[in-house]
């Protein structure tokens, strides 16, 4: 029996339902008189040159040239090899036409003029790694300008500093205590690019990933509770190459008992496991799984309170998995982190 509506219906009279409700039940003034002054303090301190909003600010979403660099910023982590890598990065900045683009205004000038003097290295730097010969004629031709070697490298620092914390887990853990540094109060959850497994092998070398990060997390940042403890976000697609409804049967015989793993290990350590989102088609079976999950924390866990689900605010469904999710707590008696 399916848990939540069709993720397919139709989107305006859900939010118009929920605007309704929202409406009624907010207080706008307050909102407005709370939110002010932390608009106008990220205004009055602008991001620094390597922020997103700041690429953005001049390389627009709705642009070719801002299309092409977050695919960039999205993919170029994920792409296995140096030489593919090289090849990613000369076509998609080779689609844009970057000396047209960049008429930002406010902080832009300044985050141009920054990036100005990195040009030069830069200009030689993409002539030494960038292919050619074989490619596509004409893709370092268009690469010649100062505007597009500043985007590659605005974009690289995009990813380092703002989409990934570390290469490895012991990285990311060094750069989060540096952040409690002056946070002390900061937590962090730990996820993996990529994940995502084509093959069994995948899964178990997914799988193996994920337990030695929870030894680790549980032998740094020490907390006396998973609500105040580091944790870790697992994909259910990484630990199962079949990870679809239409393989129900393996997913409860295989999979489960990979993540029923890692719940115990999470709750020896007393750190947090969240169980990340999925594409729509997979959210009644993932809700399914957790259903199952809570049945054994329940019985094998039932003072750790640490396991977790993650919710797509966006779906027009979101409430209602909200609810969904309720409904699994008060089955099993259990507090779930969401």
């Amino acid at each position: 029996v399916a848990r939540l509506p069709d993720p397919h219906r139709p989107e305006l009279p859900v939010v118009q339902g929920l605007a309704a409700i929202a409406g009624a039940a907010i207080d706008w003034t307050a909102v407005i008189a709370k939110a002010t002054p932390w608009v106008e303090a990220v205004r009055c301190d602008p991001a620094p040159f390597w922020a997103m909003e700041s690429l953005l600010r001049e390389y627009p979403i709705s642009s070719a040239e801002g299309l092409s660099l977050m695919r960039l910023a999205e993919a170029l982590l994920r792409v296995p090899d140096a030489e593919t890598a090289v090849i990613f990065t000369a076509d998609q900045l080779g689609r844009a036409d970057f000396d047209a683009a960049g008429g930002g205004s406010d902080g832009a000038e300044g985050a141009r003029s920054m990036m100005a003097s990195l040009s030069s290295s830069a200009i030689a730097l993409s002539k030494k790694f960038l292919p050619e010969g074989d490619n596509p004629p004409g893709v370092l031709q268009r690469l010649g300008a100062k505007t597009v070697v500043a985007a590659t490298v605005r974009a690289i620092q995009l990813l380092g500093r703002q989409f990934v914390l570390g290469r490895n887990i012991q990285e990311a853990m060094g750069h989060a205590n540096s952040g409690r540094r002056a946070e002390p109060t900061l937590r962090y959850s730990y996820d993996m690019l990529g994940e995502g497994a084509r093959t069994e092998a995948d899964a178990k070398r997914y799988l193996a990933a994920y337990q030695q990060a929870i030894v680790a997390i549980a032998a740094g940042h020490k907390a006396s509770s998973p609500w105040t403890a580091d944790g870790i976000s697992i994909k259910l697609s990484a630990l199962f190459s079949r990870y679809h409804e239409a393989h129900r049967r393996r997913v409860f015989a295989e999979l489960v008992p990979r993540v029923v793993g890692l719940v115990a290990q999470a709750a020896r350590a007393n750190i947090n496991l969240t169980i990340d989102a999925e594409e729509s088609d997979r959210l009644e079976i993932s809700l399914d799984v957790l259903d199952v999950l809570a049945a054994h924390v329940k019985a094998q866990h039932a003072d750790w309170g640490g396991l977790g689900l993650a919710v797509q605010a966006y779906q027009t469904r979101a409430v209602a998995v909200v609810d969904a999710v309720a409904t699994i707590a008060r089955k099993h008696r259990l507090s779930f982190m969401v």
